[in-house]
């Protein structure tokens, strides 16, 4: 081989090596956010829906007959906060508790005679009356997440347990006499309640970084209360005590913040 040609190939080596020195890299490298910690706790908003006050609603307008009237309204869609923590002992598998409150209205209003003096004096009163739930559920729950938790990735899971219901039931009543309008009587009753229950959930996490992330869950809800401290008045005059199952069968729609440490 010639001088020539030696030279050249040295040159061309020289070249070559040289330049990945000065070039920038073609895929800039992700920035490394740590390692994402097992355990987590949150706080969401949204709201809870499928609630039903039926049996008292029913029970209570069958007992307007006509000529009187009588509306009711069932619980429908209601604000719902919860917080809850989670430990993961496995990247994929976490136990957690989660505490939610609910927000829960039935109102109801028309005009119907009431018993006055006697089984013979009567009043005919408007009325509006209103039974409200402040609903508390503790959980205790098993979560699988379909992958380990990444940066700036959804990682969705799923879960289930038990529920156990605290809530808070009042029932008011206001009648109004029809003809004068003055305040005729105004009923009051409240009590706390137990109500254990059952529920499954599907969620989503999208970490920000390695401590921070956004979090939505959808939760199903089996549950069922009783309200005891109504009263009402019989065929003979007397008062007689009366109770309602209320169906807190229903489905959580939630979206917040979540920080791990």
């Amino acid at each position: 081989m010639s001088a020539r040609w030696i030279a050249l190939a040295m040159g061309a080596l020289t070249l070559f090596s040289a330049t990945p020195v000065g070039a920038e890299p073609i895929i800039k490298p992700r920035k490394y956010h740590g390692p994402i910690p097992q355990s987590m706790v949150w706080l969401r908003a949204g709201m809870f829906g499928g609630a039903s006050n039926e049996e008292m609603n029913a029970y209570l307008d069958g007992r307007v007959q006509s000529p009187f009237t009588s509306t009711s309204e069932d619980f429908g869609t209601s604000l719902a906060v919860e917080a809850g923590y989670a430990h993961k002992p496995h990247p994929q598998f976490a136990v957690r508790l989660n505490a939610s409150l609910s927000f829960l209205s039935s109102p109801g209003s028309g005009i119907k005679d009431v018993i006055d003096a006697g089984p013979d004096t009567v009043v005919v009163v408007d009325y509006d009356r209103d039974f409200k739930s402040k609903l508390i559920v503790l959980e205790a729950s098993g979560i699988y997440f379909f992958s380990d938790a990444a940066v700036q990735e959804f990682q969705t899971y799923v879960g289930g347990g038990f529920s156990f219901g605290i809530p808070y039931e009042s029932f008011t009543e206001t009648q109004t006499n029809f003809d004068t309008g003055e305040v005729f009587q105004t009923i009051e009753t409240s009590e706390w309640g137990f109500s254990p229950g059952v529920h499954a959930m599907l969620g989503a996490l999208y970490y920000v970084d390695n401590q921070f992330a956004i979090t939505s869950e959808a939760r199903v809800q089996r549950m069922k209360g009783r309200y005891e401290q109504l009263q009402a008045v019989n065929e003979t005059g007397d008062l007689e005590n009366i109770n309602f199952d209320i169906d807190y069968n229903g489905f959580y729609l939630t979206v917040g913040v979540l920080w791990g440490f």
